[in-house]
C-alpha cells in the first residue's frame, strides 16, 4: 500500500485530492478492504498522534475507493476523484 502511494500519488496535489487518489489507487492496486484499512489507520495515526484527523479525509479515501470500482485505468480513477470534488 505504501509503494502504491509513494509511487502513484503525487505530493504537489491538494489534501483531499491526494486521499481520493490513494483510496482508489491502493484499491486498484491491492484491494477495497485494504484501501479502508488505510484511509481509517491514517485517520487514526493523526487522531492519535498529533496529526490532523479529519471526517473530510475519510470520506474522499471513500470516494477514491467507488471510483476505483468503476475505472479502468489510473487516468480514469483521477478523472473520476475530480467530478467527484477531489
Amino acid at each position: 500500500m505504501e509503494a502504491v502511494v509513494k509511487e502513484k500519488v503525487p505530493s504537489n496535489l491538494p489534501d483531499k485530492r491526494q486521499h481520493c487518489l490513494a483510496g482508489g489507487l491502493i484499491a486498484r492496486y491491492c484491494s477495497g478492504s485494504e484501501a479502508y484499512l488505510a484511509g481509517a489507520g491514517k485517520e487514526l495515526k493523526d487522531l492519535f498522534g498529533g496529526g490532523d484527523a479529519e471526517w473530510g479525509d475519510w470520506r474522499a479515501d471513500r470516494a477514491g475507493i467507488a471510483c476505483a470500482r468503476s475505472a479502468s485505468d489510473d487516468d480514469q480513477l483521477a478523472k473520476c476523484c475530480e467530478q467527484s470534488g477531489y
